[in-house]
């Protein structure tokens, strides 16, 4: 398999992407130290999690991208969506939880 180097619009929304996981990730450690939680087991297992689903992902992803291609793309886009409006109109109360 061949890596292709990201071209720069690529590489702006990886930029976008990192900031925001740090920033969602900063919150949730501010959230864990409020609560005064082990970090030391939460950190282990966010990682083992993120590690294990992440390969998983990446697997399902390639096998299902060379099949169906735009199609996959966009159903999962529309999933996100989606999965973002739902929780955006439960906060708003325009929906039950």
């Amino acid at each position: 398999m061949r890596v292709r180097p990201l071209a720069g619009r690529d590489r702006g929304g990886l930029i976008a992407t990192a900031v925001g996981t740090s920033i969602d990730a900063a919150a949730v450690g501010v959230g864990l130290a409020f609560i005064g939680a082990n970090i030391w087991v939460i950190a282990a297992s966010i990682g083992v999690t993120t590690f294990l689903l992440t390969t998983l992902g990446m697997l399902i992803g390639r096998a299902v991208g060379q099949r169906f291609g735009k199609i996959a793309e966009l159903v999962g886009g529309l999933a996100l969506v989606a999965l973002g409006l739902t929780i955006l109109l439960e906060h708003l109360g325009v929906i039950g939880a």
